[in-house]
């Protein structure tokens, strides 16, 4: 027996694999370092990596299930190679399972990744924009809307899946032929009432998918569709609760149900729903429809027609195969409203046919104005700007065309007339009976999906090849083709309600087995659905970056200040491996002190600082008394790294202070003037060692060694060097001299550096980094809001400078400069004086 190819399912267990890895990974990285993060975060964070672990664990058994199903399938082809109808196990036994039954389980996952999405803008940022008063709210709530609106869709899901239970069709014949009935039941739990009876729809649909790689997109062309209303009480007893009788006549030269082509396949489609209390009934059956030995032949060779004309514009229209000739039956509910009149009858298409669509057209109006609005008040480039409002202004249009639009057409004395626009007016337009060709009705193309969802409108052509719409946003196929007949036999025209459909660009206009004989059904893998799957991976890998980052980089912080603090002692410091922090049951004691006193020196030093991070100030004590006395005899344990970087962005600038100390000690310098000299010459006469060297500067003269000169050092450094990344340790160094005239000329760097990098960083000691002190930092406030307010500031300046005042005040106001200003002339002498009552010790820190 022929196997299908391992190919695919190992391609898709190597893509699944870094989303496990990394899920687990990131578990086990938050759970040993969970004393560094909040319990908040702690817990959002497992969640979101517990998401990716479910992708990847869900992504492998889809493979596994998904081969093993191949296997089968093949199995079943070779027993049975000429007759496909029993190639699916539903059918072989003579039912139809529901295409929707696993929807639920879809609709919970696509929810659950949207809200992974929009949950964390909802919780930042819209209380901001609330306490603000900014309008802008109303675009995040429009965004973040999308979370919600799937959630209930999938409970919905939910709900009618538990309420109606695992349905299925039971067919009474096996395979249905064309030309004959399509009887059977619908097997479910229908423990209610339909007071307008069970409506239900056969459809032939033409599924076809277009374009290749991450622009694949698939449509629906109906070509057949007849409609029924079951009565309540002709619902009967059966073996899930409820029966509902089902019977249709297939036309006898209808198309086959056709697989081969997973790119042009034929579908015949079972839709029934029904208006219940609660949550509506509603499901969709594929059926397997084919010819046998003694099913009747097709009156003709082919029942798909193809229209050309110069008017098509390179589009080909295919024909449906609806009987073209013949009285339509009037469909029991109409939205068109038929009256006569003296000379004539009037069809009037009131507004608003569509309410789906026009509801769907109001909320990405929404969405689109919204992006324009921000676009307009974020300094975008005009060009980009333009584009998003001229199709916002297209959006806007098919909105007020859908929801205000009314349409007329009169047919008598010899003519047609329509009008049609919004709330009705617009120009009439009069066609005489003898210039008119036909009267067709066209559909749309549905995108994707199983239920018909086509819209149609009634489209008149004329002997000089003109087409004009006469009516359009008609939801029902059986009343367009009626409205149709009823309009050709007025004007006297051949009756013919074939349902036209403009197929997109590229599509042949008959389906694959009409162009040639059908094959077997091949089983295989498209290679550009793998590229997809790709694409999808790499989009979802880079939301677990962005959201890791913003989560598990300090909680409160943000990700530009975060993700700049990587150094450890000095630019070529490596990796940490996690290492559980300590617990300790309380402050230093002497007991504590004698029995660290007796320990190595490097484990003295891990242990007073450590406890000096927990605000242990008789451990700091003890630690800058001892300190001096371990350099040379400590050394860089995956511990100490850890507790360095901890000690770093410490709320306790002491504990800062401390970082210094325990930095120069592990590499060798005493705080003294000689050491000074040292390190000078090096920054210039050892270039790999030069940023380092800048770096301890900077740390000597925090601690009150060679001020002065250290000071002009570092600042020509910082100013004049033309390597950029001597310059960015040079304000690196800056950083820890805590003078007000070293935060000036850390925004000169801010400013005028010729490096984004160097800006950067600057912009981070200015914020939070180094030691300086709040009310320090508040005097740069005023000029982060000039330069923000500057019309020459660059996007990405205005962003920094927003987060450096974010970051500064504490304050959570939006990225603009006039809101900052008028926080500034309220609040601003308030929040300096907040800052001034703080010991001179406490900043904003991570603990």
């Amino acid at each position: 027996m022929a196997q299908p190819s391992k190919v695919g399912p190992i391609f898709l267990i190597l893509f699944a694999l870094p989303f496990l890895g990394g899920g687990l990974s990131f578990i086990y990285a938050q759970i040993v370092s969970s004393q560094n993060f909040k319990p908040t975060d702690l817990a959002v964070g497992v969640t979101i990596a517990s998401f990716f672990v479910s992708v990847g664990g869900g992504l492998i058994f889809a493979a596994i299930k998904g081969y093993g199903l191949l296997k089968k399938l093949t199995a079943l082809q070779e027993a049975n190679p000429l007759s496909p109808w029993l190639w699916r196990a539903d059918w072989a036994s003579q039912r139809a399972e529901s295409v929707s039954k696993k929807s639920y389980i879809t609709a919970w996952i696509a929810a659950a990744f949207c809200n992974l999405i929009t949950l964390p803008l909802l919780f930042r940022e819209i209380p901001v924009l609330l306490h603000n008063s900014d309008p802008r709210v109303l675009i995040v709530l429009g965004f973040s809307s999308f979370g919600a609106i799937l959630t209930v869709y999938a409970v919905r899901a939910t709900i009618r899946h538990e309420r109606f239970g695992n349905t299925y069709f039971e067919l009474d014949s096996l395979p249905f032929s064309p030309g004959r009935r399509v009887t059977g039941r619908i097997q479910l739990r229908f423990e209610t009432q339909a007071a307008h009876g069970i409506d239900l729809r056969l459809s032939c649909i033409r599924r076809i998918v277009s374009g290749s790689g991450n622009n694949r997109s698939t449509s629906n062309v109906t070509l057949w569709q007849a409609d029924k209303n079951v009565l309540s009480g002709a619902v009967a007893p059966g073996p899930r609760g409820r029966a509902i009788p089902v019977d249709f006549e297939l036309p006898a030269d209808g198309l086959l149900t056709d697989h081969n082509n997973p790119s042009d396949q034929i579908l015949w489609l079972l839709h029934a729903q029904a208006d219940v209390p609660g949550v509506d009934y509603s499901d969709d059956f594929e059926l397997p429809v084919f010819r046998t030995a003694d099913s009747p032949q097709p009156a003709s060779d082919s029942s798909l027609q193809v229209s050309s004309s110069s008017s098509s514009f390179g589009f080909a229209t295919a024909q449906s195969i609806d009987a073209d000739s013949g009285e339509v039956a009037q469909p029991p509910r109409t939205k068109v409203v038929v009256s006569m009149h003296s000379g004539g009858t009037e069809f009037y298409f009131p507004a608003l046919r569509t309410p789906g669509r026009a509801l769907t057209l109001l909320v990405v109006s929404l969405i689109f104005s919204g992006a324009v609005y921000a676009l307009i008040h974020n300094n975008v480039p005009v060009l980009f700007t333009a584009v998003f409002a001229l199709s916002d202004l297209f959006v806007i249009f098919g909105f007020f065309h859908v929801a205000f639009g009314s349409m007329r057409i009169f047919v008598g004395n010899g003519e047609i007339q329509s009008r049609g626009g919004f709330l009705g007016f617009g120009a009439l337009r009069r066609t005489p009976f003898s210039e008119i060709v036909s009267v067709v009705p066209v559909g749309t193309v549905q995108q994707g999906g199983n239920s018909d969802n086509s819209i149609y409108a009634i489209r008149l052509l004329t002997k000089t090849g003109k087409k004009l719409t006469l009516a359009d946003e008609i939801s029902s196929r059986q009343e367009a083709r009626w409205i149709v007949s009823q309009i050709e036999s007025l004007a006297g025209l051949k009756t013919d309600t074939h349902v036209e459909v403009d197929l997109p660009l590229g599509v042949q206009a008959q389906p694959v087995q009409l162009r040639g004989a059908p094959g077997t059904v091949r089983v295989q893998t498209s290679g550009s659905s793998w590229v997809a799957f790709a694409v999808f991976g790499a989009m979802v890998l880079a939301l677990f970056a962005w959201q890791g980052r913003w989560l598990f980089a300090g909680g409160g912080h943000s990700v530009r200040a975060n993700s700049a603090r990587v150094s450890s002692r000095a630019p070529t410091a490596s990796s940490t491996k996690p290492v559980t922090p300590r617990v300790f049951s309380g402050p230093l004691t002497d007991a504590d002190v004698d029995r660290v006193l007796a320990l190595p020196a490097p484990e003295q030093a891990e242990e007073l600082l450590e406890r000096a991070i927990e605000h242990d100030a008789r451990a700091l004590e003890f630690f800058e008394q001892r300190v001096d006395g371990w350099t040379s005899h400590i050394h860089l344990t995956d511990r100490m790294r850890q507790l360095e970087r901890r000690s770093q962005y410490s709320k306790d600038l002491r504990v800062r202070l401390a970082n210094v100390d325990i930095s120069l000690a592990l590499d060798g310098w005493q705080k003294n003037e000689q050491a000074a000299d040292l390190l000078m010459q090096r920054a210039q006469t050892d270039p790999a060692y030069k940023s380092a060297a800048l770096y301890f500067m900077g740390m000597l003269a925090g601690r009150g060694v060679a001020y002065d000169r250290i000071h002009k050092v570092l600042l020509d450094y910082a100013r004049n060097d033309k390597d950029p990344t001597a310059r960015q340790w040079a304000v690196e160094g800056l950083r820890f001299l805590g003078k007000d005239e070293v935060l000036d000329e850390l925004f000169t760097s801010f400013t005028e550096d010729p490096s984004m990098t160097v800006r950067d960083r600057a912009g981070c000691n200015i914020s939070d980094c180094g030691i300086f002190t709040r009310k320090q930092r508040m005097r740069i406030v005023p000029k982060l809001i000039d330069l923000a307010a500057k019309q020459s500031t660059s996007p990405q300046m205005r962003n920094w400078c927003f987060m450096t005042l974010r970051e500064i005040t504490d304050e959570n106001i939006p990225g603009d400069a006039i809101a900052w200003n008028r926080w500034y002339a309220d609040h601003g002498s308030e929040k300096m004086a907040e800052f001034e009552r703080l010991e001179w010790w406490q900043v904003r820190g991570d603990e």
